[in-house]
Protein backbone atom coordinates (compact mmCIF):
# COMPACT_ATOMS: atom_id res chain seq x y z
CA UNK A 1 0.00 0.00 0.00
CA UNK A 2 2.49 2.23 1.00
CA UNK A 3 4.79 1.37 -2.27
CA UNK A 4 1.85 1.90 -4.28
CA UNK A 5 1.36 5.14 -3.07
CA UNK A 6 4.24 6.39 -3.52
CA UNK A 7 4.82 5.50 -7.02
CA UNK A 8 1.70 7.28 -7.93
CA UNK A 9 2.74 10.38 -6.06
CA UNK A 10 5.61 10.01 -8.78
CA UNK A 11 3.62 9.66 -11.52
CA UNK A 12 1.43 12.90 -10.61
CA UNK A 13 5.02 14.84 -9.54
CA UNK A 14 6.69 13.83 -13.63
CA UNK A 15 3.01 15.19 -14.86
CA UNK A 16 3.35 18.61 -13.01
CA UNK A 17 6.75 19.26 -14.22
CA UNK A 18 5.85 18.46 -17.76
CA UNK A 19 2.93 20.65 -17.77
CA UNK A 20 5.07 23.26 -15.93
CA UNK A 21 7.81 22.75 -19.11
CA UNK A 22 4.93 22.61 -21.78
CA UNK A 23 3.59 26.12 -20.18
CA UNK A 24 7.20 27.65 -19.86
CA UNK A 25 7.66 27.30 -23.86
CA UNK A 26 4.56 27.91 -24.49
CA UNK A 27 5.15 31.63 -22.77
CA UNK A 28 8.67 31.70 -24.41
CA UNK A 29 7.62 31.18 -27.39
CA UNK A 30 4.21 33.71 -27.28
CA UNK A 31 7.30 36.37 -25.55
CA UNK A 32 9.61 35.74 -28.21
CA UNK A 33 7.33 35.59 -31.36
CA UNK A 34 5.96 39.18 -29.94
CA UNK A 35 9.49 41.02 -29.78
CA UNK A 36 10.17 43.35 -32.96
CA UNK A 37 11.74 41.41 -35.81
CA UNK A 38 15.12 43.63 -36.86
CA UNK A 39 15.71 44.31 -40.38
CA UNK A 40 18.58 42.87 -40.99
CA UNK A 41 19.86 45.55 -43.55
CA UNK A 42 18.96 49.18 -43.47
CA UNK A 43 20.52 52.21 -45.78
CA UNK A 44 21.38 55.30 -45.31
CA UNK A 45 21.84 58.24 -47.92
CA UNK A 46 23.94 61.03 -47.88
CA UNK A 47 25.40 63.71 -49.76
CA UNK A 48 28.83 63.64 -47.94
CA UNK A 49 31.60 61.26 -48.78
CA UNK A 50 35.34 60.17 -47.51
CA UNK A 51 37.62 63.05 -48.23
CA UNK A 52 40.42 60.90 -49.11
CA UNK A 53 41.37 57.84 -47.02
CA UNK A 54 40.03 55.32 -44.15
CA UNK A 55 43.38 55.22 -41.96
CA UNK A 56 43.67 56.71 -38.90
CA UNK A 57 47.42 58.23 -39.71
CA UNK A 58 45.92 60.48 -42.56
CA UNK A 59 42.01 60.67 -42.98
CA UNK A 60 40.36 64.10 -41.12
CA UNK A 61 37.38 64.58 -42.03
CA UNK A 62 33.52 63.66 -40.58
CA UNK A 63 32.36 61.21 -43.04
CA UNK A 64 36.18 59.10 -43.00
CA UNK A 65 36.31 59.09 -39.42
CA UNK A 66 32.20 57.67 -39.35
CA UNK A 67 33.95 54.68 -41.13
CA UNK A 68 36.79 54.41 -39.22
CA UNK A 69 34.53 54.76 -35.66
CA UNK A 70 32.16 51.72 -37.50
CA UNK A 71 35.37 49.50 -38.82
CA UNK A 72 37.66 50.17 -35.81
CA UNK A 73 37.73 50.46 -32.07
CA UNK A 74 39.67 52.63 -29.69
CA UNK A 75 40.90 52.07 -26.06
CA UNK A 76 37.98 54.25 -25.28
CA UNK A 77 34.73 55.70 -26.19
CA UNK A 78 32.44 58.69 -25.36
CA UNK A 79 29.08 57.37 -24.14
CA UNK A 80 26.55 57.80 -26.19
CA UNK A 81 23.59 60.37 -25.05
CA UNK A 82 26.52 62.57 -23.26
CA UNK A 83 25.69 66.34 -23.18
CA UNK A 84 27.49 69.63 -24.44
CA UNK A 85 30.54 69.78 -21.93
CA UNK A 86 31.26 66.05 -21.03
CA UNK A 87 33.78 65.20 -18.98
CA UNK A 88 36.05 62.08 -17.44
CA UNK A 89 32.88 60.68 -16.46
CA UNK A 90 31.14 60.45 -19.74
CA UNK A 91 34.46 58.23 -21.20
CA UNK A 92 33.55 54.21 -21.38
CA UNK A 93 35.76 51.51 -21.78
CA UNK A 94 35.75 50.08 -24.94
CA UNK A 95 39.67 48.10 -26.06
CA UNK A 96 40.43 48.95 -22.49
CA UNK A 97 39.04 48.05 -19.58
CA UNK A 98 40.35 50.30 -17.37
CA UNK A 99 42.91 53.37 -16.85
CA UNK A 100 45.20 55.72 -14.50
CA UNK A 101 46.81 58.52 -14.95
CA UNK A 102 50.32 59.20 -12.78
CA UNK A 103 49.71 61.74 -9.98
CA UNK A 104 51.70 64.34 -12.45
CA UNK A 105 49.37 63.92 -15.48
CA UNK A 106 52.40 62.87 -17.40
CA UNK A 107 51.84 58.90 -17.10
CA UNK A 108 48.52 57.02 -18.12
CA UNK A 109 48.18 53.13 -18.27
CA UNK A 110 45.80 51.41 -19.85
CA UNK A 111 44.54 47.39 -18.88
CA UNK A 112 43.57 46.02 -22.39
CA UNK A 113 40.59 43.98 -23.00
CA UNK A 114 41.89 40.39 -23.05
CA UNK A 115 40.57 37.52 -25.78
CA UNK A 116 39.83 40.24 -28.34
CA UNK A 117 40.33 38.66 -32.31
CA UNK A 118 41.65 40.56 -35.25
CA UNK A 119 39.97 38.75 -38.44
CA UNK A 120 43.25 37.21 -39.03
CA UNK A 121 42.95 35.22 -35.59
CA UNK A 122 45.74 37.23 -33.95
CA UNK A 123 45.04 38.79 -30.62
CA UNK A 124 44.94 42.11 -29.69
CA UNK A 125 47.65 42.74 -27.22
CA UNK A 126 49.51 46.28 -25.68
CA UNK A 127 52.07 45.94 -29.20
CA UNK A 128 49.46 46.76 -31.48
CA UNK A 129 48.75 49.99 -29.32
CA UNK A 130 51.83 51.02 -29.67
CA UNK A 131 52.43 50.38 -33.31
CA UNK A 132 49.26 52.40 -33.93
CA UNK A 133 50.44 55.26 -32.08
CA UNK A 134 54.45 55.10 -33.65
CA UNK A 135 53.29 54.75 -36.64
CA UNK A 136 50.90 57.57 -36.93
CA UNK A 137 53.32 60.06 -35.06
CA UNK A 138 55.96 58.66 -38.09
CA UNK A 139 54.06 59.07 -40.77
CA UNK A 140 53.21 62.43 -39.70
CA UNK A 141 50.98 63.46 -42.64
CA UNK A 142 50.66 66.86 -43.13
CA UNK A 143 46.71 66.78 -44.08
CA UNK A 144 46.19 64.23 -40.50
CA UNK A 145 45.30 64.11 -37.37
CA UNK A 146 48.19 63.65 -35.97
CA UNK A 147 49.87 66.38 -36.91
CA UNK A 148 46.67 68.31 -37.00
CA UNK A 149 46.16 67.35 -33.26
CA UNK A 150 49.67 67.67 -32.50
CA UNK A 151 49.76 64.06 -31.09
CA UNK A 152 53.80 64.06 -31.24
CA UNK A 153 53.44 67.69 -29.42
CA UNK A 154 51.48 65.29 -26.68
CA UNK A 155 53.15 62.31 -26.64
CA UNK A 156 56.41 61.37 -25.55
CA UNK A 157 56.24 57.23 -25.64
CA UNK A 158 54.03 54.75 -25.25
CA UNK A 159 55.65 51.79 -23.45
CA UNK A 160 54.33 48.15 -23.84
CA UNK A 161 54.46 47.29 -19.81
CA UNK A 162 52.98 44.07 -20.34
CA UNK A 163 51.07 41.58 -22.60
CA UNK A 164 47.44 43.25 -21.70
CA UNK A 165 49.18 46.73 -20.36
CA UNK A 166 50.58 49.69 -22.07
CA UNK A 167 51.31 53.16 -20.96
CA UNK A 168 51.54 56.55 -22.50
CA UNK A 169 54.72 58.50 -21.32
CA UNK A 170 53.55 62.36 -22.12
CA UNK A 171 55.44 65.17 -22.57
CA UNK A 172 52.59 67.88 -21.41
CA UNK A 173 49.98 67.51 -19.11
CA UNK A 174 47.53 67.15 -21.14
CA UNK A 175 43.70 67.91 -19.86
CA UNK A 176 41.38 65.97 -22.15
CA UNK A 177 43.69 63.05 -23.09
CA UNK A 178 40.90 60.75 -22.45
CA UNK A 179 38.92 62.63 -24.87
CA UNK A 180 41.98 62.39 -27.20
CA UNK A 181 42.16 58.27 -26.92
CA UNK A 182 38.23 58.29 -28.13
CA UNK A 183 39.19 60.43 -31.52
CA UNK A 184 39.09 58.01 -34.21
CA UNK A 185 42.32 59.18 -35.13
CA UNK A 186 43.03 57.25 -32.31
CA UNK A 187 41.72 53.70 -33.30
CA UNK A 188 43.97 51.08 -33.36
CA UNK A 189 45.55 49.11 -36.27
CA UNK A 190 46.17 45.63 -37.61
CA UNK A 191 49.99 45.55 -38.54
CA UNK A 192 49.17 43.35 -41.15
CA UNK A 193 47.42 45.53 -42.88
CA UNK A 194 48.54 48.74 -42.06
CA UNK A 195 52.57 49.16 -43.19
CA UNK A 196 54.63 51.33 -40.65
CA UNK A 197 55.32 54.40 -43.62
CA UNK A 198 52.64 55.12 -45.56
CA UNK A 199 48.69 55.60 -44.93
CA UNK A 200 46.67 52.93 -46.96
CA UNK A 201 44.92 54.48 -49.40
CA UNK A 202 41.44 53.53 -51.43
CA UNK A 203 42.18 50.39 -53.61
CA UNK A 204 39.29 50.17 -56.38
CA UNK A 205 37.57 46.89 -56.58
CA UNK A 206 39.62 45.81 -53.22
CA UNK A 207 37.63 46.87 -49.72
CA UNK A 208 39.56 44.69 -47.30
CA UNK A 209 43.03 46.53 -48.94
CA UNK A 210 41.28 49.86 -48.63
CA UNK A 211 41.36 50.34 -45.09
CA UNK A 212 43.93 48.98 -42.08
CA UNK A 213 40.80 48.31 -39.33
CA UNK A 214 39.24 45.03 -37.92
CA UNK A 215 38.29 45.40 -34.58
CA UNK A 216 35.31 47.46 -35.10
CA UNK A 217 31.67 46.18 -34.87
CA UNK A 218 31.72 45.96 -38.86
CA UNK A 219 34.25 45.19 -41.62
CA UNK A 220 34.21 47.11 -44.89
CA UNK A 221 33.13 45.02 -47.78
CA UNK A 222 32.66 47.06 -50.47
CA UNK A 223 33.91 50.84 -51.14
CA UNK A 224 32.97 52.05 -55.01
CA UNK A 225 34.30 55.52 -56.04
CA UNK A 226 34.56 57.31 -59.46
CA UNK A 227 36.81 59.98 -60.29
CA UNK A 228 37.53 60.21 -56.42
CA UNK A 229 33.47 60.39 -55.60
CA UNK A 230 31.77 57.80 -53.13
CA UNK A 231 29.23 56.31 -54.81
CA UNK A 232 28.41 52.96 -52.50
CA UNK A 233 30.14 51.79 -49.28
CA UNK A 234 28.63 48.34 -47.72
CA UNK A 235 29.77 47.39 -44.09
CA UNK A 236 28.81 43.79 -42.63
CA UNK A 237 28.68 42.93 -39.57
CA UNK A 238 32.43 41.81 -37.82
CA UNK A 239 31.57 38.36 -35.91
CA UNK A 240 34.73 38.71 -33.85
CA UNK A 241 33.54 42.33 -32.59
CA UNK A 242 34.76 42.09 -28.96
CA UNK A 243 31.12 43.72 -27.60
CA UNK A 244 28.95 40.90 -29.76
CA UNK A 245 27.73 39.51 -26.33
CA UNK A 246 26.80 42.93 -25.91
CA UNK A 247 24.07 42.24 -29.10
CA UNK A 248 26.34 44.87 -31.34
CA UNK A 249 25.96 45.58 -34.01
CA UNK A 250 22.03 45.83 -34.21
CA UNK A 251 22.27 45.64 -37.61
CA UNK A 252 24.24 43.20 -39.81
CA UNK A 253 24.53 45.11 -42.75
CA UNK A 254 24.58 48.73 -43.63
CA UNK A 255 24.85 50.15 -47.24
CA UNK A 256 25.56 53.90 -47.39
CA UNK A 257 24.52 55.38 -50.81
CA UNK A 258 25.62 58.94 -51.54
CA UNK A 259 23.70 61.49 -53.77
CA UNK A 260 24.46 64.43 -55.35
CA UNK A 261 22.38 67.51 -53.45
CA UNK A 262 20.41 67.90 -50.95
CA UNK A 263 16.49 67.73 -53.09
CA UNK A 264 17.54 64.31 -54.50
CA UNK A 265 18.46 63.11 -50.65
CA UNK A 266 14.79 64.44 -49.40
CA UNK A 267 13.32 62.79 -52.15
CA UNK A 268 14.91 59.18 -51.22
CA UNK A 269 13.90 59.13 -47.62
CA UNK A 270 10.54 60.50 -48.74
CA UNK A 271 10.35 58.40 -51.59
CA UNK A 272 11.50 55.27 -49.05
CA UNK A 273 14.41 54.46 -51.19
CA UNK A 274 16.53 55.05 -47.76
CA UNK A 275 16.12 54.32 -44.20
CA UNK A 276 18.11 57.02 -43.04
CA UNK A 277 18.93 61.05 -44.54
CA UNK A 278 21.71 62.16 -43.11
CA UNK A 279 24.40 65.14 -43.81
CA UNK A 280 23.07 67.23 -45.63
CA UNK A 281 18.78 68.33 -45.87
CA UNK A 282 18.28 72.09 -46.19
CA UNK A 283 16.90 73.64 -43.43
CA UNK A 284 13.56 74.37 -45.29
CA UNK A 285 13.54 70.33 -45.87
CA UNK A 286 14.11 69.68 -42.07
CA UNK A 287 10.87 72.15 -41.00
CA UNK A 288 8.55 70.36 -44.05
CA UNK A 289 9.75 66.75 -43.17
CA UNK A 290 8.65 67.54 -39.19
CA UNK A 291 4.95 67.84 -40.48
CA UNK A 292 5.32 64.03 -42.51
CA UNK A 293 4.13 61.45 -40.49
CA UNK A 294 5.98 59.14 -42.69
CA UNK A 295 9.17 59.79 -41.27
CA UNK A 296 10.66 61.02 -38.31
CA UNK A 297 13.05 63.99 -37.26
CA UNK A 298 16.05 63.39 -35.25
CA UNK A 299 17.56 66.80 -32.96
CA UNK A 300 20.57 66.63 -31.38
CA UNK A 301 23.59 69.05 -30.08
CA UNK A 302 25.09 70.79 -32.04
CA UNK A 303 29.14 71.33 -32.03
CA UNK A 304 29.89 72.10 -35.84
CA UNK A 305 30.96 75.28 -36.89
CA UNK A 306 32.14 77.01 -40.00
CA UNK A 307 34.60 79.92 -40.66
CA UNK A 308 36.11 81.94 -42.90
CA UNK A 309 39.74 81.43 -43.82
CA UNK A 310 42.22 83.97 -45.05
CA UNK A 311 44.84 83.11 -46.74
CA UNK A 312 48.14 84.82 -45.77
CA UNK A 313 50.54 84.43 -48.17
CA UNK A 314 48.07 86.30 -50.94
CA UNK A 315 48.17 89.87 -50.85
CA UNK A 316 46.35 91.94 -49.58
CA UNK A 317 45.42 89.44 -47.29
CA UNK A 318 48.73 89.05 -45.45
CA UNK A 319 47.28 92.41 -43.27
CA UNK A 320 45.68 91.74 -40.19
CA UNK A 321 43.68 95.35 -40.76
CA UNK A 322 42.45 93.89 -44.27
CA UNK A 323 41.43 90.90 -42.76
CA UNK A 324 39.67 92.67 -40.15
CA UNK A 325 38.30 94.83 -41.93
CA UNK A 326 36.78 92.15 -43.89
CA UNK A 327 35.41 90.15 -40.76
CA UNK A 328 33.76 93.34 -39.71
CA UNK A 329 31.34 93.52 -42.25
CA UNK A 330 30.31 89.54 -42.23
CA UNK A 331 26.33 89.79 -41.06
CA UNK A 332 25.90 86.23 -39.23
CA UNK A 333 22.66 87.27 -37.81
CA UNK A 334 20.89 87.60 -41.55
CA UNK A 335 23.08 84.01 -42.53
CA UNK A 336 21.64 81.95 -39.70
CA UNK A 337 18.00 83.30 -40.32
CA UNK A 338 18.44 83.88 -44.11
CA UNK A 339 20.31 80.63 -44.84
CA UNK A 340 19.59 78.11 -41.88
CA UNK A 341 16.23 79.52 -40.85
CA UNK A 342 17.03 79.88 -37.39
CA UNK A 343 18.22 76.27 -37.09
CA UNK A 344 22.07 78.09 -35.85
CA UNK A 345 23.32 80.58 -33.86
CA UNK A 346 25.29 83.15 -34.56
CA UNK A 347 29.16 82.57 -33.40
CA UNK A 348 31.66 84.84 -32.28
CA UNK A 349 34.63 82.45 -31.23
CA UNK A 350 35.96 79.52 -32.70
CA UNK A 351 34.96 77.58 -29.46
CA UNK A 352 31.25 76.66 -29.50
CA UNK A 353 28.79 78.14 -27.65
CA UNK A 354 28.24 76.38 -24.46
CA UNK A 355 31.78 74.96 -24.54
CA UNK A 356 34.32 75.60 -21.65
CA UNK A 357 36.68 79.16 -22.41
CA UNK A 358 33.65 80.19 -24.97
CA UNK A 359 33.81 84.01 -25.55
CA UNK A 360 31.91 86.43 -27.84
CA UNK A 361 35.15 87.75 -28.89
CA UNK A 362 34.43 88.62 -32.24
CA UNK A 363 31.79 90.97 -31.23
CA UNK A 364 34.20 93.65 -30.36
CA UNK A 365 34.17 94.20 -34.41
CA UNK A 366 30.57 93.89 -34.58
CA UNK A 367 28.25 92.29 -37.38
CA UNK A 368 27.97 94.31 -40.19
CA UNK A 369 30.13 97.17 -39.17
CA UNK A 370 30.41 99.23 -41.96
CA UNK A 371 31.71 102.20 -40.43
CA UNK A 372 34.66 100.51 -39.09
CA UNK A 373 35.23 98.38 -42.34
CA UNK A 374 35.46 101.69 -44.49
CA UNK A 375 37.29 102.91 -42.24
CA UNK A 376 39.66 100.83 -42.33
CA UNK A 377 40.28 99.89 -46.22
CA UNK A 378 40.39 103.77 -46.52
CA UNK A 379 44.21 103.89 -45.89
CA UNK A 380 46.89 104.11 -48.31
CA UNK A 381 49.10 102.29 -46.49
CA UNK A 382 47.45 99.20 -47.20
CA UNK A 383 48.45 97.01 -50.22
CA UNK A 384 46.72 98.43 -52.88
CA UNK A 385 44.67 101.18 -50.91
CA UNK A 386 43.08 102.98 -49.85
CA UNK A 387 39.83 101.11 -51.23
CA UNK A 388 36.88 103.40 -51.83
CA UNK A 389 33.25 103.16 -53.68
CA UNK A 390 35.20 103.69 -57.12
CA UNK A 391 38.27 101.27 -56.37
CA UNK A 392 36.91 98.24 -54.32
CA UNK A 393 38.82 95.61 -52.25
CA UNK A 394 38.04 92.78 -54.64
CA UNK A 395 37.68 89.28 -52.30
CA UNK A 396 37.75 86.16 -54.31
CA UNK A 397 35.57 84.09 -51.93
CA UNK A 398 35.30 80.18 -52.65
CA UNK A 399 33.14 77.53 -51.20
CA UNK A 400 32.62 73.67 -51.30
CA UNK A 401 29.15 73.21 -53.38
CA UNK A 402 28.73 69.29 -53.36
CA UNK A 403 27.14 68.75 -50.18
CA UNK A 404 29.76 68.43 -47.84
CA UNK A 405 28.88 70.89 -45.57
CA UNK A 406 24.84 72.44 -45.40
CA UNK A 407 23.99 74.66 -48.18
CA UNK A 408 27.14 76.48 -49.03
CA UNK A 409 26.38 77.75 -52.11
CA UNK A 410 23.33 79.64 -50.16
CA UNK A 411 26.30 81.24 -47.08
CA UNK A 412 28.32 82.05 -49.95
CA UNK A 413 25.68 84.15 -51.55
CA UNK A 414 24.59 85.86 -48.10
CA UNK A 415 27.98 86.31 -47.42
CA UNK A 416 28.87 88.14 -50.75
CA UNK A 417 25.52 90.63 -50.04
CA UNK A 418 26.89 91.60 -46.80
CA UNK A 419 30.17 92.11 -47.40
CA UNK A 420 29.71 93.91 -50.52
CA UNK A 421 27.29 95.94 -48.25
CA UNK A 422 30.38 98.09 -46.98
CA UNK A 423 30.19 99.81 -49.94
CA UNK A 424 33.95 98.93 -50.57
CA UNK A 425 34.25 95.30 -51.42
CA UNK A 426 33.60 93.30 -54.26
CA UNK A 427 33.36 89.55 -53.71
CA UNK A 428 33.82 86.81 -56.53
CA UNK A 429 32.19 83.69 -55.70
CA UNK A 430 33.81 80.48 -56.73
CA UNK A 431 32.36 77.22 -56.27
CA UNK A 432 34.28 73.40 -56.61
CA UNK A 433 33.34 69.81 -55.30
CA UNK A 434 34.77 68.57 -52.65
CA UNK A 435 37.95 66.60 -53.85
CA UNK A 436 39.07 69.45 -56.17
CA UNK A 437 37.99 72.37 -53.22
CA UNK A 438 40.15 70.33 -51.24
CA UNK A 439 43.00 70.22 -53.88
CA UNK A 440 42.45 73.72 -54.22
CA UNK A 441 43.15 74.30 -50.57
CA UNK A 442 46.35 72.30 -50.50
CA UNK A 443 47.50 74.13 -53.14
CA UNK A 444 47.33 77.20 -51.06
CA UNK A 445 45.75 79.47 -54.23
CA UNK A 446 42.64 80.46 -52.43
CA UNK A 447 42.61 84.19 -51.00
CA UNK A 448 39.65 83.73 -49.17
CA UNK A 449 37.54 80.32 -48.32
CA UNK A 450 34.65 78.60 -46.07
CA UNK A 451 35.41 75.49 -44.09
CA UNK A 452 33.87 73.39 -41.17
CA UNK A 453 34.54 71.73 -38.66
CA UNK A 454 33.10 68.85 -36.03
CA UNK A 455 35.05 68.13 -33.05
CA UNK A 456 37.45 65.40 -33.01
CA UNK A 457 37.57 65.22 -28.81
CA UNK A 458 35.25 67.20 -26.82
CA UNK A 459 37.34 70.19 -25.20
CA UNK A 460 38.19 74.04 -26.82
CA UNK A 461 41.49 72.82 -27.02
CA UNK A 462 40.24 70.97 -30.13
CA UNK A 463 38.90 74.16 -31.94
CA UNK A 464 41.92 76.08 -30.98
CA UNK A 465 45.24 74.11 -31.84
CA UNK A 466 44.53 73.14 -35.07
CA UNK A 467 43.89 76.27 -36.89
CA UNK A 468 46.00 78.93 -34.43
CA UNK A 469 48.80 76.76 -33.60
CA UNK A 470 51.84 77.37 -36.48
CA UNK A 471 52.23 73.39 -36.57
CA UNK A 472 48.70 72.68 -35.78
CA UNK A 473 47.55 75.07 -38.59
CA UNK A 474 49.44 72.95 -41.36
CA UNK A 475 46.70 70.75 -43.02
CA UNK A 476 44.73 74.67 -43.30
CA UNK A 477 47.35 75.95 -45.26
CA UNK A 478 46.35 78.96 -44.66
CA UNK A 479 50.17 80.24 -43.45
CA UNK A 480 49.28 81.85 -39.94
CA UNK A 481 52.02 81.88 -37.35
CA UNK A 482 52.20 84.16 -34.50
CA UNK A 483 54.69 82.48 -31.60
CA UNK A 484 52.62 84.05 -28.55
CA UNK A 485 49.64 82.69 -30.05
CA UNK A 486 51.75 79.41 -29.92
CA UNK A 487 52.87 79.94 -26.56
CA UNK A 488 49.11 80.70 -24.89
CA UNK A 489 48.21 77.66 -26.82
CA UNK A 490 51.04 75.55 -25.37
CA UNK A 491 50.35 76.74 -21.78
CA UNK A 492 46.53 76.37 -22.49
CA UNK A 493 46.89 72.44 -23.36
CA UNK A 494 48.94 71.38 -20.71
CA UNK A 495 47.47 73.21 -18.05
CA UNK A 496 44.22 70.64 -16.21
CA UNK A 497 42.85 73.66 -14.22
CA UNK A 498 39.69 75.09 -15.02
CA UNK A 499 39.74 78.54 -14.22
CA UNK A 500 43.71 79.16 -15.46
CA UNK A 501 42.36 77.27 -18.99
CA UNK A 502 39.63 80.14 -19.26
CA UNK A 503 41.45 82.65 -19.05
CA UNK A 504 44.05 81.79 -21.32
CA UNK A 505 41.61 80.59 -23.82
CA UNK A 506 39.92 84.17 -23.25
CA UNK A 507 43.42 85.64 -24.03
CA UNK A 508 43.40 83.16 -27.16
CA UNK A 509 40.20 84.73 -28.87
CA UNK A 510 41.18 87.84 -28.11
CA UNK A 511 44.44 87.73 -30.31
CA UNK A 512 42.51 85.92 -32.88
CA UNK A 513 40.56 89.05 -33.42
CA UNK A 514 43.53 90.63 -33.28
CA UNK A 515 44.90 89.09 -36.13
CA UNK A 516 41.89 87.40 -37.42
CA UNK A 517 43.74 84.50 -39.38
CA UNK A 518 39.73 83.11 -39.65
CA UNK A 519 36.29 84.25 -38.70
CA UNK A 520 33.79 82.41 -37.14
CA UNK A 521 30.46 82.39 -39.03
CA UNK A 522 28.21 80.38 -36.87
CA UNK A 523 27.44 76.83 -35.03
CA UNK A 524 25.05 74.43 -36.77
CA UNK A 525 22.76 71.84 -35.27
CA UNK A 526 22.17 68.15 -35.61
CA UNK A 527 19.41 66.67 -37.81
CA UNK A 528 18.94 63.48 -39.18
CA UNK A 529 15.35 61.83 -40.96
CA UNK A 530 14.99 57.95 -40.54
CA UNK A 531 11.99 55.99 -41.42
CA UNK A 532 9.47 55.79 -38.61
CA UNK A 533 10.45 52.53 -37.90
CA UNK A 534 14.39 53.26 -36.92
CA UNK A 535 15.24 53.68 -33.49
CA UNK A 536 18.79 54.12 -31.73
CA UNK A 537 19.51 57.29 -33.13
CA UNK A 538 22.19 59.71 -30.62
CA UNK A 539 22.76 62.94 -32.02
CA UNK A 540 25.17 64.22 -29.35
CA UNK A 541 27.91 66.57 -28.40
CA UNK A 542 30.52 64.09 -29.96
CA UNK A 543 28.79 64.58 -33.58
CA UNK A 544 29.76 60.63 -33.82
CA UNK A 545 27.10 58.42 -36.02
CA UNK A 546 26.79 54.97 -34.08
CA UNK A 547 26.25 52.71 -37.22
CA UNK A 548 26.49 49.79 -34.70
CA UNK A 549 23.68 51.47 -32.21
CA UNK A 550 20.77 52.03 -35.03
CA UNK A 551 18.24 49.83 -36.31
CA UNK A 552 15.11 49.54 -38.09
CA UNK A 553 12.01 47.27 -36.90
CA UNK A 554 10.95 45.02 -39.92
Amino acid sequence: MHSRSRGISNIVIAAIIIVVIVVAGVGIYIYQSQLPRLKETMIMGTTDSVESVLDPAQAYDFFGWEIIQATGSGLVDIAPGTPNGASVEDIVPALATSWSPSADGLHWTFDLRQGVKYNDGTEFNATHVKYTFDRGIGIAHPDGAFVGIGYGDIIDSVEVVSKYQVRFNLKIRFAPFLSLMACQASFIVNPKHAPVNAPVNYTEGNARASYPMDLGPYNLTKWVRTAGKDQEIRLSANPNYWNTSGGFPKTKSIIIKFYSDATTLRLAIEGGEIDVAFRQLRASDIIDLKTDTDVKVWEGTGAFIQYMVFQHEIKPFDDPKVRRAVAAAVNRTALTKTVFLDQAQPLYSMIPIGMAGHTDAFKKLGDANYTFTRNTLNDAAIYGGPYTTSHKLVVNLWYENSGHYPQSADLAVVLKESIEASGVIQVNLNGLDWPAYRAKRNEETMPVYIYGWYPDYVDPDDYIYPFLHSSGGSWLHLNYANPQMDKLIGWARGNTTATARNSLYAQIQDLMVTDSPMVSLYQGGAWAVTKPNVKGVYLDISQNWRHWLVYAEA
